[in-house]
């Protein structure tokens, strides 16, 4: 409404334009019509005006527009059955269908509008809005005050639709309805006194007053969609956050969360955005109930810890540039104990959440990195800070990383390829044990040619050294507190009353590689093949056993990786010896829109290495097979990463995804299986199966489910030396239990274009020294525009 004066103003300068047409020419009459009632020509050459019949009475008399009048100001458009403008009082008129659109795309109509000459006042009856993101006011009358206030008498307010697909009027899914509604432009806030919140036209609250954002707003303080849940550990929880818009940079979230077992979590995020950084974090702290100290546990049971009083956790992110070359950031995770983020379901959510959330492995990690990047070369200096989360981990030798040092730099234009060379520097403490020093220094080169005929051949070469110095080696690593992980007094020449060792490596590389990628047409399907072989010579002998491995323990061996000359995943290990990687990777994509993928490959050497824990499937004379089969077709699809044993034939690894959307259903099932059993990096043999689906049972309702089943759950192990329990009858290795269902998850959803609504029954069956398994229901929904 408050656009209305200047489009009747031009209104009345195009009215007089058309009275006065007939006696004078058409550029003089618009002159004088602007001149006459004070509206620039300019102005008034940039408006166009529509009605069917334009008229005044006398000189003095109201101006009036009739019959389908339409008004266009630059982005702003006016449409009315009868528009009149009384110059003497400065008051518009329009009546009759009256619709005025701004330049935001909000529309509001009416059936009779009045509105002062200086735009501050005015009042609509039968009024309704269409506003931002589909939302929806409409009320009996609306008054608007000093062009910052709108009020209106007995409204109406939604987000949803309230027409069906034919046009009929619906009930909307929900709606606010008052007596007294006021749209406050100037703080962005929508009031309402005496409201009564519907469902499906079904009054179900009444609350005296309700304030939320004007739909046109991006950020409002105000309350978010609250989570309420009942579970076995936590008893009735309730979660209401409230969000805070600080400023255009920065704002932050207060997310309490009461639990009926424990009290309250108190919980909190807080962000930061500006030019040259950004930062944000997250915390909560709890003062749970005080635990007694646990009774001696039974032989083959976990030993209780006992937990503390006070809890908590903390998260962030962030980084700040200083110039153009300079980069500071950060990655932080700390919790109080190894069982708090299982215990509150706590994790790292919005700009902190991870693909990979490392709560739910055996680590926490934080990270701090000072970095330099330039057109050429890269410097980076890191510290890392581990958080073992497992039971047998002891914070004693967790290891801590101050620094890591990286720095590179490549040179173009070398004997016809590119060069680099590279430094790198790790010192890695603990508070109690092995502590270990490494200098790396590297010089690369690398060359690609093809050839006139396709023949790609990539020629390489590196020439390395590394320097190793240890520090307390009679302490051990956190791998010696394994019994079958090698220790201090596994390194020959060691004596027991030696500490310290320096140990010199030099590992020269060169290699070559060729592929032939080959394309060609065939019964309606585009083939590619590309064979691939790589041959790569190093020194033998060159992991030596005084090393201690500190970050090269796991490697995944797969097709992806197989033609890196070197797969040490760290510095500390090295592919070493004469070996040949030998791969073949094909393609076919039908026109019917079928498409097909496969790899294959293996590795030989000449001599077996060290570098490898044998479970990796590498080492020996000639490797497991590794490779995938992925096929594809409109909304369905399998795809496959495997690596088969060498020898036996055996599946050693499977990693295998297929997802589907057929009508109303839709899912994936995946299935994982690891042969590996890597004590030293922490790794177990798995097999589990993951399953999830929905179904869409209406238009708008659907279920959902999520089923994680354990197929080979790991043996039974000694709480103290991890060892395996034996039968203490026949002596012999206690079996694994059957399968174990890990946790389900089964939905109850509805969804529209104003509200989500689900409760959740989820079954967590994972046990720990602390923890039984949990059961619980959890209720989420949110209201488009008003609670998110």
């Amino acid at each position: 409404m408050s656009r209305i004066r200047p489009i009747a103003r031009y209104a009345v300068a195009a009215a007089l334009t058309g009275a006065v047409a007939p006696f004078a020419p058409a550029a003089i009459a618009q002159e004088n019509a602007a001149n006459a009632f004070g509206v620039d020509a300019d102005e008034a050459e940039e408006i166009l005006f529509e009605a069917d019949n334009v008229y005044r009475e006398a000189d003095e008399a109201p101006i009036v527009a009739e019959g389908d009048v339409r008004a266009f100001f630059g982005e702003r458009y006016l449409r009315a059955d009868r528009l009149t403008y009384d110059p003497a009082t400065d008051v518009v008129v329009a009546e009759g269908n009256v619709s005025i659109t701004d330049e935001d795309l909000e529309t509001v109509f009416a059936g009779r509008v009045v509105i002062s000459g200086d735009l501050r006042d005015g009042i609509a009856e039968n009024f309704s809005a269409l506003l931002v993101d589909n939302a929806r006011l409409a009320a009996d009358s609306a008054v608007q005050e000093q062009g910052a206030r709108t009020r209106l008498k007995r409204a109406v307010y939604t987000a949803c639709s309230v027409c069906d697909r034919d046009g009929e009027a619906k009930i909307p899914t929900w709606r606010i309805k008052s007596l007294r509604v006021t749209r406050d432009v100037e703080r962005k806030v929508v009031r309402f006194h005496h409201a009564f919140f519907e469902l499906k036209g079904v009054p179900i609250l009444y609350t005296p007053f309700l304030q939320g954002p004007d739909p046109s707003v991006e950020r409002q303080s105000g309350i978010l969609t609250p989570r309420v849940g009942a579970s076995t550990r936590l008893g009735f929880n309730f979660e209401l956050p409230y969000y805070f818009a600080l400023s255009n940079s920065e704002d932050a979230t207060f997310y309490p969360k009461y639990t009926a077992e424990d009290g309250i979590l108190w919980q909190g995020e807080y962000r930061r955005r500006f030019r040259q950084g950004y930062h944000v974090f997250q915390g909560g702290i709890i003062d749970g109930p005080n635990q007694p100290e646990p009774d001696p546990p039974d032989p083959g049971q976990l030993p209780v810890e006992s937990t503390p009083g006070v809890r908590w956790h903390l998260f962030g992110r962030g980084y700040q540039d200083f110039g153009d070359h300079w980069r500071a950031s950060y990655d932080l995770e700390r919790i109080s104990d190894r069982e708090y983020l299982r215990q509150y379901d706590v994790l790292r959510r919005g700009d902190l959440r991870q693909q990979l959330n490392r709560g739910a492995t055996n680590q926490l990690r934080s990270n701090f990195r000072l970095a330099r990047g330039g057109t050429d070369s890269r410097l980076t200096i890191d510290t890392f800070l581990f958080q073992g989360l497992r039971e047998v981990d002891d914070s004693s030798t967790t290891p801590y990383v101050l620094p890591l040092i990286d720095y590179q730099h490549r040179f173009k234009g070398v004997a016809g390829g590119d060069a680099t060379l590279n430094a790198n520097i790790a010192s890695i403490y603990r508070t109690a044990g092995t502590d270990s020093q490494r200098f790396t220094a590297a010089a690369n080169w690398d060359r690609d040619i093809i050839t006139p005929g396709g023949h790609r051949f990539h020629l390489f070469a590196e020439a390395r050294g590394d320097i190793f110095f240890f520090q307390d080696l009679n302490e051990g690593t956190e791998i010696c507190s394994n019994p079958n992980a090698r220790c201090a007094s596994d390194f020959p020449g060691l004596a027991n009353n030696e500490r310290t060792d320096t140990v010199t490596r030099f590992a020269p590389t060169v290699g070559a590689e060729w592929s032939y990628p080959l394309s060609r047409e065939f019964a309606g399907a585009r083939l590619i093949l590309e064979p691939r072989v790589q041959l790569v010579a190093s020194p033998t002998g060159l992991n030596k056993a005084e090393i201690v491995n500190e970050d090269s323990q796991s490697i995944e061996f797969d097709y992806a990786g197989l033609f890196d000359f070197n797969k040490a995943t760290g510095y500390d290990a090295f592919e070493d010896g004469q070996r040949a990687n030998i791969g073949l990777a094909a393609s076919a994509t039908w026109d019917s829109g079928i498409e097909l993928e496969a790899s294959v490959g293996r590795q030989f050497r000449i001599q077996s290495t060290d570098a490898f824990d044998a479970s990796s499937g590498l080492g020996e004379k000639s490797s497991d097979f590794v490779g995938s089969l992925n096929l594809r077709y409109k909304g369905f699809g399998i795809e496959n990463r495997f690596r088969i044993d060498g020898d036996t034939g055996a599946i050693a690894r499977a990693e295998s995804l297929a997802f589907f959307g057929i009508s109303r259903l839709s899912g994936n099932l995946a299935y994982v299986r690891l042969n590996e059993e890597n004590v030293n990096a922490n790794l177990i043999r798995r097999e589990e199966l993951t399953a999830s689906g929905r179904l869409r049972i209406s238009k708008n309702w659907y279920l959902g489910g999520d089923w994680r089943l354990n197929l080979e759950p790991p043996p039974p192990r000694d709480p103290v030396t991890g060892a395996r329990l034996r039968d203490p009858i026949t002596g012999e290795l206690a079996p694994p239990p059957g399968s174990q269902t890990i946790r389900q998850d089964f939905t109850l959803g509805y969804s529209d274009e104003c509200s989500t609504f689900a409760v959740t029954y989820r079954r967590n069956r994972t046990r720990t020294a602390n923890l039984e398994p949990d059961e619980a229901f959890l209720l989420t929904f949110t209201l488009k525009s008003l609670v998110q």
